[in-house]
């Protein structure tokens, strides 16, 4: 009886990676409409919340970037048949490795300015997807 479960169950499992990539890109592309604050933009003002002209324009693109990035995963996953794990493994690590290389590359563009350092940049970009809830 079990066995009859198994296909759908491995299909589905398949998928998830893709959907939870594609709702990233939905989450993020969201924030990119006019008069809303892109996401990365709202994580940069919790350490400054002055950020140049320049600065704004850099989150915006990064934000773009992002979307960009979760839409072309969600596509090679289901392109190359990637199981759950594989999949879930290969956009975890890539995720990472771009969140760690933009925060070189923020401070080579950006010679002279404040950035936190990664933990509380992670610190902060939880607080801006988590928001305390006062009740």
């Amino acid at each position: 009886m079990l066995d009859a479960f198994a296909p759908p169950a491995g299909a589905a499992l398949r998928l998830l990676p893709s959907l939870v990539l594609l709702w990233l890109a939905w989450f993020f592309g969201r924030t990119l409409r006019a008069g809303e604050m892109p996401l990365i933009e709202r994580v940069a003002r919790v350490a400054k919340p002055d950020l140049s002209p320049r600065l704004v324009r850099y989150t915006r693109i990064l934000t773009t970037l992002w979307c960009a990035y979760f839409v072309l995963a969600a596509t090679l996953a289901l392109v190359a048949h990637l199981g759950f794990l594989q999949a879930s493994t290969g956009v975890a690590t890539l995720s990472a490795l771009l969140f760690v290389g933009e925060y070189g590359l923020r401070r080579l563009f950006f010679p002279g300015e404040y950035f936190p350092n990664l933990i509380d940049q992670v610190r902060d970009t939880v607080s801006v997807w988590r928001p305390q809830r006062h009740d």
